[in-house]
């Protein structure tokens, strides 16, 4: 009877075993597969940007007034005082405030909308995702004024928090 260290076959090279060539088969199918559809993709690709570019481009822009209608419905006094209108146009995000009912008591109008303007734009600065879509932010309050903040001006807290400084908060 043979020893059992004998008897032992000398093992294969890996290269000689079939699930091997069987696993680099399927790499290969699949690089060159892969490489056949993503040229054609991306030919597809590039001949419907320009068709869609604007409709993405518009639909982004309305998913941003959306949001930002409703980030800043909680930076006011909704019973006395209103959002008009929120719009986007050219890179100046623009908003429209009454505060005409307001009773801004123990404070002046115009120290309640400067007020207003850092918890409106606080509230803008948290849509973090948005911040391609504007280049400005202007406050109107009609007759009291407005305040326009540019995006250079943007000051980060110790906690990561944004927010514009107080002193740029100036009513022209």
């Amino acid at each position: 009877m043979k020893d059992k260290t004998t008897a032992t076959k000398a093992k294969k090279p890996i290269y000689k075993k079939w699930w091997f060539w069987a696993i680099i088969v399927v790499i290969l199918t699949t690089a060159f597969a892969s490489q056949g559809v993503k040229d054609g993709f991306e030919d597809g690709v590039k001949d419907t940007i320009s068709s869609t570019e604007q409709q993405t481009t518009t639909s982004a822009s309305g998913k941003f007034i959306e949001d930002v209608k409703a980030a800043i419905q909680g930076a006011i006094n909704s019973k006395e005082e209103s959002i008009t209108d929120v719009v986007l146009k050219d890179g100046d995000l623009y908003i429209s405030v009454d505060l005409s009912k307001a009773n801004p008591l123990p404070l002046t109008t115009e120290d309640l909308a400067i007020s207003r303007t850092g918890s409106i734009t606080d509230a803008i600065l948290e849509l973090t995702d948005y911040d391609i879509q504007w280049k400005t932010i202007t406050i109107d309050f009609g007759d009291i004024g407005k305040v326009t903040n540019s995006k250079d001006n943007v000051k980060e807290n110790e906690l990561g928090g944004r927010y514009f400084p107080s002193e740029n908060f100036i009513l022209k």
